[in-house]
């Protein structure tokens, strides 16, 4: 098995250097490829050109709550402001946006002074009454109330002050104000949109306004001119966001100068980009988890030992190498390393195809099975071919298919996602992530996997109100180690976060998880 993977993967390696008509130098001291940069700070304020990024997943909606891909949100983080913000030095960390002050009244409540001087895209001003409305709509969501489980609901104190009613302590909330979810739009027009269903032509309270989009194809954004916050100041005319599924296609754009940047760089592409002087790779150990993901309702995998088997039937390591050049890590828990509560391999999964085989027979399937293993990005499908050569060697027959990203939400709600492979980035902080993923209440949104544990509620429901990061962690870990055990997911690896950008592109912020800051970008 390890021949045949090791073989496929070669002869890909020498089809690109043959293709790219240079070796595979990825000697660091090239000068073109940047490990540690992560500092948007620019010498100039002025705004210098239009831009193109490509990206593999074309935007579906601009209602902030009508996404949970990540790709698609970077432009919801252009065109919507929020409280707070990721700041630019590319650590995730909440900064500081529509929010003016941040105070903590008790242990049930936070209040939070506004900027009532702050317009949208209309020339209407931003209200609180506007923050109330779109901050209670992202509690009543499924993808992302679960962000906010100590939220009780937000409240307008005065004109500048909204109320935020807790449970009991929120150490997280700055993080979960920061996601797109909470973007701010006026509560007029929202009401209308959701009426009218047509959210074609966003009002807009961030750094960008909307001026053209053509659906699977491009959407393209320029300054907003009524932006008058001094957070977030574009250093660009325009981002045009350019859906080009192919991981390669996005490099030889980059290669050609018909793309400035792509955030969403292929692992093939790597040794061929190193080596061109026009051209920069920018590599941060990264927080995105690739896993196989399985209906808990459906037969079989209603039955653990069968989820069990499948994470014993693949080899990471393999994994890794065939489909990301073995740049990252492999992966047995669904927090990464930079996450708190965060444990290596909390089930003591190894590869071990005859473990798989005994607990496959075990559940009563000797002989294995036939099921589908569905992907919604190309990237995901280049996984799951690899996936299915393992899973076949223990009896399991999986017909891959592909679908396009805006169809899996509905797929997963009808219960015709079997498995799927798919990914997620995480937040430093687990309230971000594992009530997202893995509790009931999610199902609906980010619970892919109709996933939830009585035990496992009672300790994130713990974690959550803890300022102690130690205590905290404790009931995280408590919680993976029924996670891992369980196995909603077969968790493969996770790879480096990796930009290609043009060398003289300045201004390009890579975090754990991808680019999210483009107002900095300028040449």
């Amino acid at each position: 098995m390890t021949r045949r993977i090791t073989s496929i993967f070669l002869a890909m390696i020498m089809l690109l250097g043959l293709l790219a008509g240079c070796g595979s130098n990825t000697q660091q001291q090239d000068g073109n490829i940047d490990k540690t940069t992560n500092s948007a700070s620019a010498t100039t304020n002025t705004v210098n050109g239009d831009l193109n990024i490509v990206m593999p997943e074309d935007l579906a909606t601009f209602d902030p709550l009508g996404t949970i891909s990540t790709i698609a949100q970077n432009i919801h983080r252009m065109v919507y402001t929020r409280l707070y913000i990721d700041s630019d030095e590319g650590d995730m960390t909440p900064v500081p946006a529509l929010a003016k002050e941040f105070n903590v009244i008790s242990d049930n409540e936070i209040q939070i002074k506004i900027y009532t001087d702050w317009k949208y895209s209309d020339g209407s001003t931003i209200t609180v009454d506007d923050v109330v409305f779109c901050l209670n709509r992202a509690l009543e969501n499924p993808s992302f109330k679960t962000s906010m489980a100590m939220v009780t609901a937000y409240e307008k104190v005065d004109d500048e002050t909204l109320a935020i009613k807790t449970s009991g302590p929120a150490p997280s909330i700055k993080h979960a104000l920061k996601h797109t979810g909470t973007s701010i739009l006026p509560q007029a027009y929202v009401e209308k949109v959701i009426a009218d269903k047509d959210w074609s032509n966003p009002v807009c309270s961030g750094p960008y306004m909307l001026e053209d989009r053509s659906i699977g194809e491009y959407t393209k954004v320029v300054k907003n001119d009524q932006y008058n916050a001094d957070i977030a100041i574009p250093q660009n005319n325009s981002l045009t966001f350019k859906f080009v599924p192919e991981s390669n296609s996005r490099t030889i754009q980059v290669e050609t100068g018909e793309a400035d940047l792509n955030f969403n760089f292929g692992t093939a592409d790597y040794a061929r980009c190193t080596a061109d002087p026009e051209l920069k790779v920018y590599e941060k150990t990264g927080i995105t988890t690739f896993y196989v993901g399985m209906d808990t309702t459906q037969k079989p995998f209603d039955d653990v030992r069968v989820r069990q088997a499948i994470c014993y039937a693949v080899n990471r390591e393999e994994i890794l190498s065939a489909t990301a050049e073995g740049i990252g890590v492999h992966s047995y828990c669904v927090l990464p390393s930079t996450t708190g509560g965060h444990l290596e391999n909390p089930a003591g999964y190894t590869y071990d195809p005859e473990k798989a085989k005994e607990l496959l027979a075990e559940a009563g399937y000797p002989d294995g099975f036939t099921t589908k293993l569905l992907a919604f990005t190309e990237e995901n499908k280049k996984i799951a071919e690899i996936v299915e050569m393992f899973l076949s060697e223990v009896g399991i027959v999986a017909e891959i298919d592909l679908y396009d990203s805006s169809v899996r939400a509905g797929m997963v709600g009808a219960h015709e996602v079997p498995m799927l492979v798919a990914s997620w980035g995480a937040s430093p902080d687990a309230d971000l992530v594992l009530p997202r993923l893995f509790t009931e209440s999610a199902i609906g949104g980010s619970n892919l996997t109709y996933y939830h544990n009585d035990k496992v509620d009672e300790y994130l429901k713990a974690a959550a109100s803890i300022y102690d990061e130690k205590e905290r962690n404790g009931y995280y870990q408590d919680a993976v180690k029924i996670i891992a055990e369980e196995a909603p997911w077969c968790t493969l690896y996770i790879k480096n976060s990796l930009a290609l950008a043009r060398a003289d592109l300045k201004g390009v912020v890579l975090s754990p998880e991808t680019v999210r800051n483009f107002w900095t970008l300028h040449y």
